[in-house]
């Protein structure tokens, strides 16, 4: 009789055979963004605009709002293209841990009580609307912090 192998579950977001694509959200309120505390690596404990993975057969613009859904309880839909950041981290003996490509909308909240703040869902660790002058005060992630450069939104 042989013996059943043990299935193990790998997490194929580190070291990678091939990049992932993530999508994140930019919405604005009152000169101020949304941010969400990340809990999972990569980057756990950092701050970053709320996103998640794309699932096999989804458009990106859906994936962008069911993520800032997900994460913040806010509907939003997608209103264009912020901008594309390759996100790649690499371990101490220089191999890639995680490779990621993000792509980035702006997104408007379409339905709900626009004054309320958002919830963290059970991906982030707190979530809140930081006002543009106050986010060099936050430990953002460098993905972050490179598409507000590009976008030419502090960080020069």
């Amino acid at each position: 009789m042989r013996k059943k192998k043990k299935l193990t579950t790998y997490d194929t977001r580190k070291y990678p055979v091939r990049p992932h694509i993530g999508v994140g959200i930019l919405l604005v309120r009152d000169d101020n963004l949304l941010l969400v505390k990340r809990k999972f690596d990569p980057d756990a404990g950092y701050w970053s605009i709320p996103g998640g993975h794309l699932e096999l057969g989804e458009r990106t613009q859906h994936a962008a709002e069911r993520e800032g859904f997900e994460e913040t309880g806010f509907k939003v839909k997608v209103t264009k293209l912020a901008g594309i950041i390759d996100k790649i981290m690499y371990d101490e003996n220089n191999r890639i841990e995680y490779h990621y490509v993000l792509i980035n909308y702006f997104v408007e909240q379409v339905e709900g009580d626009f004054s309320q703040p958002p919830k963290a869902s059970s991906d982030a660790l707190e979530a809140k609307f930081v006002p543009f002058e106050e986010l060099n005060k936050y430990q953002l992630t460098d993905s972050l912090i490179e598409l507000l450069k590009q976008l030419k939104i502090g960080f020069d």
